[in-house]
């Protein structure tokens, strides 16, 4: 029989047992913190807009290499004149500025079965970019305004919305004529489009036609080609929706009935500036169009009446 005292005292002595869970290896989180998304999605955007700029900065430098052309005499009106035919006598040339001077005094365009006097136009500058792009068609010049480009025409609406005169990819793009005009603004209603861009550059001042301000000091447009100049005069401007069952490119417009209810169509929508510019249905026409906004789906439109024809020097 075991002492009661030997009992407690080995029972002092042994090993008292704890219960203790089974380690379990711990799984590293797998969740990037919330500090390296940030930093990811900042440098993603800085990506964006460096990429941006440089393709901005790559337009801005091309278009501008025009530009400095245009204002160093090669450009519409400004340009030498290379003489195609023999020049008049004495006597042509005399009527040839008599003409001229009638003309630029009644501001009314000069009727195409007039007997041309004088030397044929031509622009030595829309030669020049014919040379650099088969497509190119002339130069556009907003008078008094920075908006003063090259024009071409593709064969669709397209491919110019993400590609420059010098067929480079961007997203300025360039000033082109819808597909389905003739290159030598003689239908109707000539369509030309251009980009709002954010840095300001191509069609993105063409906004300012909202403001009745800008609308009387910038009045006129200037169309240049190889052969002719047209000048045009601004009547009309509006905010258009794509879904809407009205056309503001008119190329439906084939009889005189539907061109006069086109013209008073954009004289009606045209509610934020007033004009007493005349225009009938006998008249050809030109149609800036660029984006309004952040969506596709709204255009603002600028409707102009030609008032002046060009065809000799």
């Amino acid at each position: 029989m075991v002492r009661k005292d030997v009992a407690i005292d080995v029972m002092k002595r042994r090993p008292q047992r704890t219960y203790t869970k089974p380690y379990k290896k711990q799984k590293r989180s797998k969740t990037i913190p919330a500090f390296f998304v940030v930093l990811a999605m900042l440098a993603g955007v800085c990506t964006v807009i460096v990429m941006r700029n440089a393709d901005y900065g790559m337009a801005r430098s091309e278009y501008m290499e025009y530009q400095d052309q245009a204002l160093s005499g090669l450009a519409a009106g400004q340009e030498p004149t290379k003489t195609l035919a023999q020049a008049p006598d004495e006597g042509q040339a005399d009527a040839a500025q008599a003409t001229a001077t009638q003309s630029d005094s009644a501001s009314v365009a000069i009727p195409t079965d007039t007997a041309q006097i004088g030397d044929p136009f031509y622009s030595e500058m829309v030669a020049r970019l014919k040379k650099n792009n088969s497509d190119a068609v002339g130069w556009l010049d907003i008078v008094d305004t920075k908006m003063n480009y090259p024009i071409v025409k593709g064969n669709d609406n397209a491919y110019y919305t993400a590609h420059t005169f010098n067929k480079k990819k961007s997203a300025s793009g360039a000033i082109f004529i819808d597909c389905w005009n003739q290159p030598n603004f003689s239908d109707f209603n000539t369509v030309i489009y251009g980009h709002n861009m954010k840095d300001g550059s191509m069609f993105h001042d063409l906004r300012e036609y909202k403001h009745q301000r800008f609308f009387d000091d910038h009045p006129y447009i200037e169309i240049t080609l190889e052969n002719k100049k047209l000048r045009y005069q601004v009547f009309a401007a509006y905010s258009f929706k794509m879904d809407s069952k009205w056309d503001f490119r008119g190329q439906n417009c084939f009889t005189d009935l539907e061109r006069s209810e086109f013209i008073k169509a954009a004289r009606k929508r045209s509610t934020g500036i007033a004009s007493s510019q005349t225009v009938s249905r006998n008249d050809r026409m030109l149609t800036l169009a660029t984006c309004d906004g952040d969506t596709n789906a709204w255009y603002w439109v600028v409707h102009a009446v030609l008032i002046e024809e060009r065809t000799t020097i």
